[in-house]
């Protein structure tokens, strides 16, 4: 007497499971009511929600790759920065900046030494209404003369969010638009293709055809 075989005695023969997953993904549950171009429509979802991915993951990238930038430039900048005092000798004037906006800063003529014994002169920032002979804390470089403060690190996070903001959007925006423009070009093949379907069934479904025919008889 033989036994019966068991479903694990020997191969068996099936599609791998990835591959299956896969094409379910992009094309669907098998289904005969399902046009091409529905398929189409689908699998440009899918693509549009794996091009965002794709963005945000670019933009986390932009913005790892410009704090590490940014944290270089400051750690370097550092190095050649010095926090000083200078003291005023003057009265205090509003100027206005050369930059855009126009915005307006209240400055004072002012004297330091930096290095020992070098001493340099020159209009700086000050609070408004600061007398002269106040002391005022500036930064310098390695010559003496005065420089910008190296980055704070809200600035820098500040300046790698933008950067990565920026990356992920221009890219969302522009996979967007592809994939907009193409569900317009498969929306407006699919209207043609339901017209000409319509224009050769509607007469036998309607029984204008029949009606004609048996007209025509007369």
């Amino acid at each position: 007497m033989s036994e019966a075989g068991t479903p694990g005695d020997g191969p068996t023969r099936s599609r791998p499971a990835t591959v299956g997953s896969v094409r379910r993904l992009f094309g669907g549950r098998p289904n005969e009511l399902r046009r091409p171009a529905d398929r189409t429509r689908r699998r440009w979802n899918i693509a549009f929600v794996l091009s965002f991915l794709i963005a945000l993951s670019f933009g986390v990238v932009v913005t790892t790759a410009v704090w590490d930038a940014e944290s270089r430039t400051a750690r370097e900048a550092a190095r050649h920065r010095h926090r000083i005092e200078a003291t005023t000798v003057g009265a205090v004037e509003r100027a206005v900046s050369n930059r855009s906006g126009g915005t307006s800063r209240t400055v004072a003529p002012a004297v330091w030494e930096y290095p020992a014994a070098h001493q340099h002169s020159a209009t700086i920032s000050v609070p408004f209404g600061t007398p002269a002979g106040r002391t005022v804390t500036i930064w310098v470089d390695d010559t003496g003369r005065e420089a910008q403060k190296p980055s704070s690190e809200a600035q820098r996070a500040l300046a790698a969010a933008a950067a990565g903001a920026g990356s992920f959007t221009l890219l969302a925006l522009a996979t967007g638009a592809v994939v907009r423009l193409r569900l317009l070009r498969v929306e407006a093949r699919s209207r043609a293709q339901w017209e000409d379907e319509w224009e050769a069934v509607e007469p036998r479904w309607s029984g204008r055809l029949k009606r004609e025919q048996e007209s025509g008889d007369d």
